[in-house]
């Protein structure tokens, strides 16, 4: 008889049950084996569709170049690839290095195109998609890092920052980086620690198998915090968010505290070791920082005791998700929120769960525990370590990372920045998505919803992400490019002149208006042009100046009040905002002109007593001479001087010689003056009320020395008198 037969424990079902049970354990690897790969298939399909929409279009998407990026790609990274290595850059307020170095080796390889420019954007931009997925993955499900990832791949916050070359873009996915090692370490471990416990009772049955190390992870971690300060000022804040969940464990979990103190004091101080050489730099020149003083206005009133502004700017930051958005052209249709109704829904759902799981045991434990004292009948009700929910920590460390996240632009200008608040957009995707695995995940006892969870859920997942892209993608692409001040402030109406001057070679020589804030749009039009070298252009201010020889210009845009606009007729040439016309009635040259040391000479003066109006006209009689051009940020670095090294006076005087009033500048680029080239400008010159001027004096100097510069025959200035 067979010893199954003699078991009346044995039946066949339970037979059949084990030998079903030994052929999954045997078959466990594989299906374990497919599943990683489906989902390593399905991480790669979504880094894909993340790295073609940052670049779809790049050369276009932005519109145009904005001055912050060509500072950034063209002044600082090229200190780098000139040889100047440094931790911190002290240019354009003070900039991190990282960012530069790798921005610099981008553009030693693909030069300064749209992805030498912003492809380290696009690259980080990139990875912050699978690391969302995979921190989302670590803390709670794979349901809200897909969701997340997702979220974050489609939104127009994500795609504002990784397709525009500043570095702002990199330090998200640093901290991705920095909080997957670090909460791997926290599992390793407590892994560590049960085993341990395991051995030292005797156990030997421990189904826990040998944990890897957590110091490994630990050392990763504390390597892309310490890199998050290379990158950009808003780092220095990441340690804190560690530090806050160090804190809320030793509350909340004092056990886990125990097992890990020595583990994070040794993150801590390595993340010091490696933030020390940049520390030291800063502390040699703290003048650096300057923009930091600058944009923490609410911070400064309200160490005055002022807390209006502090309040106001928490306000409109927290109402940036669902009512109003970062009110700046530059990176957002001003005052747009970052979710629509119900993707602000999504969010502060999760919001207010992480708040809950993460506060609400806490302050229930923590009050009971207090009232014990008073009465041991309230013990009863406390939570053993076991109630202590496996969401509570993913959740607590959530909330903290979201709340740190926006904390800048609490105390900074503008209020809602979404520059300022980077630090927390992995975060807010992540708390969006958690309230379509709560409603998968959930034990819900309400049968309509019980026996549809998974229709539920995927229908949420759907609308949310769904949401995003309906709204988000047509709002980037297509809306935000086509705002004026858009286009104005990224140069749009410049690249299309390029793109002109692209179809038609032949022309060459032109003027073209622009409002001349530094050297930026003169390098945003070569950055476009498919020969630069083989166009000659001069550069105007269109309220102050016009060019006269070559008589060509593009004019009418920026649309200001342009003094010689009546001298101008078009020519039926359109590019963006711009017509190309043609200069008419130039007044004719003087017979006898007198030229400066510089080569630069007077021709004719015109006063108007009646509008106080004087127009000047000078040429070209050489090559000039003028200060060699250094490209320098803005703003320049603390001590150097970024301003014009030309200038024109021009005063009005009485008969005895006495100064009445005076108007300065010069409204035309001179280094793109060649000679030959005749231009015109008008200085406003109104006297004091009862004064006679008799005479005009007009000179040029050095704005940044001071000193004038003489005229061929040694005056200093030219004495025009005022006829009647």
């Amino acid at each position: 008889m067979s010893q199954t037969a003699n078991n009346p424990s044995h039946t066949p079902a339970k037979d059949a049950a084990q030998l079903s049970a030994n052929r999954a354990a045997r078959f466990a690897p594989l299906w374990l084996s497919q599943r990683l790969r489906s989902e390593k298939v399905l991480l790669l399909l979504l880094t894909l569709l993340a790295l073609a929409l940052r670049l779809w279009r790049l050369e276009r998407v932005p519109p145009g170049w904005r001055d912050d990026e060509l500072i950034e790609a063209l002044v600082i990274s090229q200190k780098v690839l000139n040889g100047e290595l440094a931790f911190f850059y002290p240019d354009a307020s003070g900039h991190e290095a990282l960012y530069h170095v790798l921005h610099a080796l981008l553009l030693a390889v693909a030069g300064p195109t749209a992805f030498g420019i912003r492809g380290v954007s696009v690259l980080a931009g990139t990875l912050a998609v699978p690391l969302t997925y995979l921190v989302g993955k670590r803390l709670f499900h794979p349901t809200v890092g897909w969701v997340a990832a997702l979220g974050l791949a489609l939104s127009f916050w994500g795609l504002m920052y990784s397709r525009f070359g500043l570095r702002h873009v990199l330090l998200p996915t640093l901290v991705l980086a920095a909080f997957l090692f670090f909460w791997q370490s926290v599992i390793n471990g407590s892994k560590a620690a049960e085993q341990r416990r395991n051995a030292e009772a005797g156990n030997r049955q421990s189904s826990i198998p040998n944990p890897q190390s957590p110091i490994p992870y630990l050392l990763l971690s504390a390597l892309f915090v310490a890199l998050g300060f290379y990158t950009y000022f808003a780092g220095r804040g990441v340690p804190l968010i560690l530090l806050a969940f160090m804190g809320y464990v030793w509350l909340a979990w004092r056990e886990l505290f125990r097992q890990q103190w020595r583990l994070w004091a040794l993150f801590l101080g390595v993340t010091f070791l490696l933030a020390l050489p940049l520390a030291l730099t800063l502390r040699q020149q703290p003048e650096a920082e300057g923009r930091v003083a600058e944009l923490a206005l609410p911070l400064v009133e309200a160490r005055q005791g002022n807390f209006a502004p502090l309040i106001e700017y928490t306000r409109i930051t927290l109402s940036m998700f669902h009512s109003t958005g970062d009110e700046e052209w530059l990176y957002n249709i001003p005052n747009r929120p970052l979710f629509s109704p119900i993707g602000a829904l999504f969010l502060w759902a999760g919001v207010l769960w992480t708040a809950w799981q993460a506060g609400g045991f806490l302050l229930w434990d923590l009050g009971l525990r207090i009232a014990s004292r008073f009465t041991p009948r309230v013990s009863r009700f406390t939570f053993p370590a076991s109630r202590l929910r496996d969401n509570q920590l993913p959740a607590a460390f959530l909330f903290i990372w979201w709340l740190a996240g926006i904390s800048p632009a609490f105390i900074s200008v503008p209020p809602a920045s979404l520059g300022h608040t980077l630090l927390a957009q992995p975060a807010t995707y992540l708390m969006a998505a958690l309230p379509v695995w709560r409603l998968a995940s959930s034990n819900w006892r309400w049968k309509p919803i019980a026996q549809r969870q998974s229709f539920s859920a995927v229908l949420l997942a759907l609308l949310l992400v769904g949401g995003i892209a309906w709204r988000d993608l047509p709002d980037y692409f297509v809306n935000w490019p086509q705002r004026g001040m858009v286009r104005f402030l990224y140069h749009a109406d410049i690249r299309d002149v390029a793109l002109y001057l692209n179809e038609n070679p032949a022309l060459q020589d032109f003027g073209i208006a622009w409002l001349l804030a530094g050297p930026w749009a003169r390098l945003a039009l070569a950055l476009d042009l498919e020969q630069p070298t083989a166009v000659s252009l001069r550069w105007y201010h269109p309220e102050r100046a016009i060019i006269l020889e070559p008589a060509l210009s593009f004019a009418g845009y920026p649309n200001v009040t342009a003094v010689y606009a009546d001298m101008l007729v078009p020519t039926g040439a359109q590019a963006g905002g711009y017509v190309l016309s043609r200069v008419q009635s130039a007044p004719e040259a003087a017979a006898e002109a007198v030229c400066f040391a510089n080569g630069l000479c007077w021709q004719t003066a015109v006063y108007d007593a009646a509008t106080h109006a004087l127009d000047l006209t000078w040429r070209v009689g050489r090559e000039l001479t003028l200060p060699p051009f250094v490209l320098i940020s803005n703003p320049p670095p603390p001590g150097v001087y970024n301003g014009p090294r030309l200038a024109v006076f021009a005063q009005l005087w009485d008969g005895d010689g006495r100064f009445l009033t005076g108007d300065d500048g010069l409204w035309v680029d001179p280094y793109t003056l060649h000679p030959g080239d005749r231009f015109m400008q008008r200085h406003w010159l109104l006297p004091p009320q009862g004064s006679q001027p008799t005479t005009i004096v007009i000179g040029l100097y050095d704005p940044f020395t001071g000193a004038r510069i003489l005229t061929e025959d040694g005056r200093e200035f030219v004495e025009i008198a005022i006829s009647d």
